[in-house]
């Protein structure tokens, strides 16, 4: 059984990972080769990511509303509208809300019995854009402990198991209306 089979219409975590690579690489247009919107929206991840490392290199005092298992994706306080920052965090969050659109257009209705997650899959998808931005660049930026690294493989295991769960119907994405408005 191939990766593709275990994980239904869902990319596995190799799959991101090269759309990570190329988009961090050559832009966005690398994922365009899937022919996917959720792999393009991935990409766009990776890409606003990026610009948020160049405009602002420590973001230590921003909590990022995706970097927090449990937690729904909210607003970025970072001040102005003109702000590239602000505009990156913007679209990673517009990048997160189309592929929670895709996702639930893919699943279509949950079943009555299945447990909704506590995240939806932009937010999965945020935290492990935002892991492989911090990890990698040309070269490897987190150093020969690899703290970045270890929490990035542990999102794919838990986002491929997340994903077997969607297929199966086992799990549900949370309803996008229980997200606070941003």
């Amino acid at each position: 059984m191939s990766d593709a089979d275990e994980l239904g219409p869902f990319p596995s975590s190799r799959i991101i990972s090269a759309v990570f690579t190329g988009a961090a690489e050559f832009d966005r247009s690398a994922a365009a080769e899937f022919g996917c919107a959720m792999l393009e929206s991935l990409a766009g991840l990776v890409v606003a990511h990026r610009r948020m490392a160049a405009t602002r290199p420590v973001w230590d005092d921003i909590v990022l509303p995706w970097g927090h298992p449990g937690e729904p994706p909210a607003a970025v306080e970072t001040g102005s509208d003109t702000d590239p920052f602000a505009c990156a965090c913007d679209e990673v969050q517009r990048h997160m809300l189309s592929i929670d659109l895709e996702a639930r257009r893919i699943l279509g209705p949950p079943r009555p019995d299945s447990m909704p997650h506590r995240e939806g899959l932009g937010a999965v998808f945020g935290r492990m854009a935002h892991l492989y931005t911090i990890s990698f660049d040309r070269f490897v930026l987190d150093g020969p402990e690899g703290p970045n690294r270890r929490r990035l493989v542990r999102e794919y295991i838990a986002y491929e198991a997340l994903a077997r769960d969607l297929v199966t119907g086992r799990k549900c994405l949370p309803a996008l209306s229980d997200r606070p408005a941003s």
